[in-house]
This record gives structure tokens, sequence and C-alpha cells, in this order.
């Protein structure tokens, strides 16, 4: 099929504050009424819950105050604390110190005094012995008299020297001991005045952490008022936005019942990170024809119960579905270099398979995965295609996306869906046709030969939850699933996905700001007092512009100013945007500006936006321009 992206591809508070924050914690999803008196009085219960929150959150931030302050306070009285424990714990470090030192000396004290109460007692003793032999000799002999005399001298001198040692370490003795209780009773004082400090510290200590605790739960519940402020502002701006569509005839489409996931950026919900005055366009559909089968539909309606007659009947009216001999039909298959049009084949290879056996087996269309009967309803939808497009094999059928994506033999699931509906065809006035089918539709199908319409459980839409009901969304079973190509901004280049600004979407977000909205529509005006002819109607230079295939020298966009001054009503701002769908179609944008009120079709818009929006952002709905539109524009 042309130009469409197969499915494969894929504190609690500690103070008491007058209000409690439980009141408006959670919101009602948007109540669409059907007249603007009901609306405005939605509106002044909502602006009367923000301003209660918006009060509650000024004591919060009070308190916030409050408490830090006092936990500053608490702070430094720790870290006083801190420096007097420490300079304690070095005094009590320096005398542990000394006391040892002393005690070291004491020991050396003591065993000195040991040793010379020994030599004491030892020259004492010789003395006394001597002293009481060398009497007696004295009367027999005096021939040794001197000799006697001298020993007698020397050691009663070494008694008397040894007597004073003795008495100079005693005294030295004493008052080392006296030193290291006094040293000791010092060191008894700082460590009581230690533990004393110790204690103020972990009192401190656990005030400060409680202060703390205080802190982080108010953190908190302002960060939870402040979620529900945005809520409800969000939600304020939706039903602000509905009145003024409702007193002007637009439409309007309930957030909760679009797809969320995926690329975050394009999504509504990537939405809520824009500035106040921001723009989106978002695309109902996207890469798709809307003719035929919707795949993710075929998969929704399966999951459900839905055989594959059902499934094809339901996008495909007016059929026959039959069984046809395929034996001996070979299918000749052309591939092209990547990145040229459906229009354009360049280097063009070909390559000859059996239909059911080879060609069957190779299509890469669905998911294996998904339920059997909607394999079975894509492998007839296929067959009958490729029978119509080659004319029973007579000619050839682009193996890509102008086609039908081929790639390897499948044997599972794929197989057993191709081999259990061999031969079955769809047929129209007797004859197969070209069965297009495409992964999303929009839930909106038009048919060439027979419409449609709406794509959904109950084949209505247009009101605000009928995107819930298409069959393109309910891919799991009833509820409303992921698949957000459904309704996205698209601001990357081809089908890129992700959750944050890269090179592909030219570094920037997809939203527009004032000034580029209000170039959109000078450039429509002039635009289209030129017939759309004027090639300077282009983006501005940025990351992606001029592109690798440009020439930068001729790449000459009009400035904003430029632009606006060529309009015939130069806007500057834009106050609001209404959009107008019906029955799958948008037919009206009407914008009020400083310029006043200036309205275009749907399809003037959609030229305008994808000739001069800036970075990779467009509407890429359908191979051509006048394809089709089906968006919607949403302000904040």
């Amino acid at each position: 099929m042309s130009h469409r992206k197969t499915a494969l591809k894929y504190i609690v508070s500690f103070f008491a504050i007058t209000i409690g924050s439980f009141l408006f914690l959670n919101f009602v999803s948007p109540i669409y009424s059907q007249t603007p008196e009901e609306l405005e009085v939605i509106i002044n219960q909502k602006a009367e819950e923000l301003n209660k929150q918006k009060s509650y959150l000024s004591q919060i931030e009070a308190k916030i105050k409050e408490i830090s302050g006092s936990n500053y306070t608490l702070s430094e009285q720790v870290n006083l604390l801190n420096v007097e424990i420490s300079k304690l714990q070095k005094e009590i470090d320096k005398r542990n110190k000394e006391i040892e030192e002393k005690l070291l000396i004491i020991k050396e004290k003591e065993e000195l005094l040991a040793q010379k109460k020994g030599y004491l007692d030892l020259v004492s003793g010789q003395l006394y012995m001597e002293s009481r032999y060398n009497e007696g000799q004295l009367f027999f002999s005096f021939t040794n008299l001197d000799k006697m005399l001298q020993t007698l001298f020397v050691k009663k001198s070494a008694i008397s020297i040894l007597k004073e040692d003795i008495e100079k370490i005693t005294g030295e003795f004493e008052n080392l001991v006296e030193l290291k209780k006094s040293l000791e009773d010092e060191k008894k004082q700082l460590d009581e005045q230690k533990e004393d400090l110790d204690k103020s510290y972990k009192l401190v200590l656990a005030e400060k952490n409680k202060v703390q605790g205080e802190l982080n739960a108010q953190i908190a519940e302002k960060s939870k008022v402040k979620r529900t402020i945005n809520g409800i502002s969000t939600e304020l701006s939706s039903i602000q936005y509905q009145l003024l569509l409702s007193r002007q005839g637009g439409t309007y489409v309930n957030p909760n019942s679009v797809p969320s996931g995926g690329d975050y950026w394009g999504s509504l919900e990537g939405f809520k990170e824009a500035p106040q005055g921001s723009f989106a366009v978002y695309s109902i559909g996207a890469y798709t024809h809307r003719n035929g089968m919707s795949q993710w539909g075929a998969k929704a309606r399966a999951e459900i119960g839905e055989n594959y007659e059902a499934i094809l009947r339901a996008y495909y009216l007016g059929i026959n579905i039959e069984t046809k001999s395929t034996s001996g039909i070979k299918i000749t298959v052309k591939y092209c270099d990547s990145g040229y049009s459906c229009d354009v084949c360049k280097n063009p290879r070909y390559a000859s398979y059996d239909f059911e056996t080879d060609y069957m087996y190779r299509l890469g269309e669905m998911s294996e995965s998904w339920p059997m009967e909607a394999l079975k309803a894509q492998a007839v939808a296929a067959r009958t295609y490729a029978l119509n497009s080659t004319n029973y094999g007579s000619n050839s059928v682009r193996g890509d996306e102008c086609g039908q994506v081929i790639a390897n033999q499948k044997l599972g699931r794929w197989k057993e869906a191709v081999d259990s509906t061999r031969g079955i065809v769809m047929l129209r006035s007797g004859k197969v046709f070209s069965s297009q089918y495409a992964a999303i539709n929009g839930g909106w199908i038009d048919n060439p030969a027979n419409l449609v319409g709406w794509d959904t459980t109950d084949k209505t839409g247009g009101d605000p939850n009928w995107i819930s009901r298409a069959w393109d969304t309910l891919s799991q079973t009833g509820r409303v699933g992921t698949y957000y190509w459904f309704y996205k901004t698209w601001y990357r280049s081809g089908y890129s996905v992700g959750t944050s600004v890269s090179s592909s979407s030219c570094n920037r977000t997809p939203w527009l700001n004032q000034a580029e909205m209000a170039d959109i529509i000078n450039a429509y005006q002039v635009g289209k007092l030129k017939n759309w002819s004027d090639t300077r109607i282009i983006p501005l230079k940025d990351a992606c512009h001029p592109r690798p295939s440009d020439d930068p020298k001729a790449y000459n966009p009009y400035s904003h100013e430029e632009l606006r001054l060529l309009a015939p009503k130069p806007v500057s701002k834009v106050y609001s945007v209404v959009v107008k769908n019906s029955n799958g179609w948008t037919s009206d944008v009407i914008f009020q500006t400083d310029a006043g009120q200036i309205s275009m079709n749907g399809k003037e818009f959609k030229t305008a936006y994808n000739l001069r929006a800036p970075g990779n952002l467009r509407i890429p709905q359908g191979s051509r321009s006048d394809a089709f539109w089906h968006f919607e524009i949403r302000m904040k």
C-alpha cells in the first residue's frame, strides 16, 4: 500500500495546616456538557478549586521557609558541637599521650630505684662484714692499715652516693606519681565534658533529623499540590477551550479517550510540558490512505472473537469471498533502492516467486503473534491485492510499502494462515480489486467503491469520546490501547519514536510558540494570495534545514517579519483557535488574532503547515497534500 507504515514496524505533613491536601488530589474527567451555561458553571467550580489549591500551596511554602530557618539554626548548633567535641577529643588524646609517657618514665624510675637499693644493700653488707673482721686484726698488725682505711673510705663514699641517688629518685618518683594522678584527674574531667557534649550532640542531631523529616514532608506535599494545580489548570484550559468551541461550533476530543505511550513528546501527555500559549497540531491518522482494512482494527476485532470473514466484510463492502485456483501463478516482485517515492524506482531489480508457496509466505505485513483470524484476514486481503496488481501474474508488484513488503519466508503462524486460506480471495462484481489496507485509518474508512465511514464499535463518531470506540485503538480486548500513531503530533523524520528530543526532530519539541503559529497564519495568507507558488514559503534554517539535498546558497526562506509584512492581515499574536471536524474530515480552522478573525479550510491549513512549520513538524496524512486532512489543534 502506498505510503503506509506496516503493522510489523512497530509526607505526609507533620504540621497542622488548616486545609487538607486530600480535597483536590484527584479530580474527575472533564464533563462534556452540551450547553455553554453548564460549561460556565463547571469553569467557575474549577477556578474555585484552583484558587484553594494555590492558597494551600502558599501556606506550605511559608511553612517550608519557617522550617528551613529552624533547620539552619540546628545545623549550626550541630556544627559547633562537632567542633567542640573535636577540640575536647584532641585534649583527651593529648592527656592520654602524656599519661602514657609519665607511666613509662615512672616504670624506668622504679627499675632504677630498685637497682640502686640493691647496690646499697650489697655495699652496706660488705662494709659491715669487713669492719667486724678488721677490728681484731688491728691489735695484731698495722701493716695493712692504709689499705683498710682506703677500702673503708671508698665503700662509705659509695654508700653515701647511693643514698643520695635513692633520695633523688624517690623524690622524682613521688613527683611523677603526683603528676600522673593530676593528669588522670584532668582527663577524667575532659571525659565528663565530652560525654556531656556527646549527649547534647545526639539531642540536637535528633531534633535536626526530626525537623528535616518535617521539611521533607512539606516539600513532598508541595510537589503533590503543584501536580494537582497543574492537573486542574490543564482541565480548566480544556473546559474553557470546549466552551469556546461550543460557542463557535467547533469539535473537541476528550484527552482521556486518546491512546497514550510511544513517542512521549508527540503525545497529549508530552504537551503538558509546553509553556502557556503553545500550540500543538495533532494528526488523526497518519501515513494512510484510509482505504480498506485497518490492520490494528483487524487485530482488535479478532481479539473479541470476530472471524476473518466478518473482519473483511467490515472493511470491504459489497464483496463476495470465494476460492479461486491460484496454482502455477508466478509473481514478479520489483525491488527499488530506498529513499525514493512510489512514483520513482531507481535501480529496479526483479525476482520471481511461486505465488502461494513462496510469495505469500514472504509477506511481512503483520506480526505472527497476532490473533489467527486477523492473520487470515490479512492473508486474503494481501492475496486479493497481489492478484489485482499483477493481473494474476502478468505484471510486477513493488516489494516495499508501495506494494506489499517482502521479507524472508515465514514457516510459523503466518504460513498456517496462508495455507488455511489458500486460494481464497475477495471479489467485487466477480473480479479481484485493489484491496488496500494500512496499519491504521484514523477511525474513518474511505473506500473507492463503498463508503464505510466511522470505523468505531457503534459506527458513530464526532463526539468527544469517539476515539475510545475506534477499532484502531482497541487493540487490547476492548480497552483503549497504546497505538499512539492514531492521534499524534508528527515532528520527527520518518517513523522515529522515543522519549527525548533528538536530531531526528531537529533538536526541538513538537509544539509551536506564539510567533511560530502567527507565522503559519501569515504563510497561509501569502501562499493563498500567490496560489501556493511562492518557493520561499519553506521552514526557516535550523538543525534540519537546509536539508542535505538542498543547495544552502539557494535556500532562502522568508523571515517571520518578511512574511508578516506580505500578509494582507499581518498577524503577530494568536488568542484562540477553533477546529471544526465532520465525518472524518477537518472542514474549518478559525483563529482569533491581533489582526482579527482569520479562517481557512482544513486543506489550506494543512498545506500552509506542511510548507512552513519549523523542524520536521507536519501533518503526514496520505501520499499527497490533498489526500485527506483530519486533525486537531490544541492551545495551552
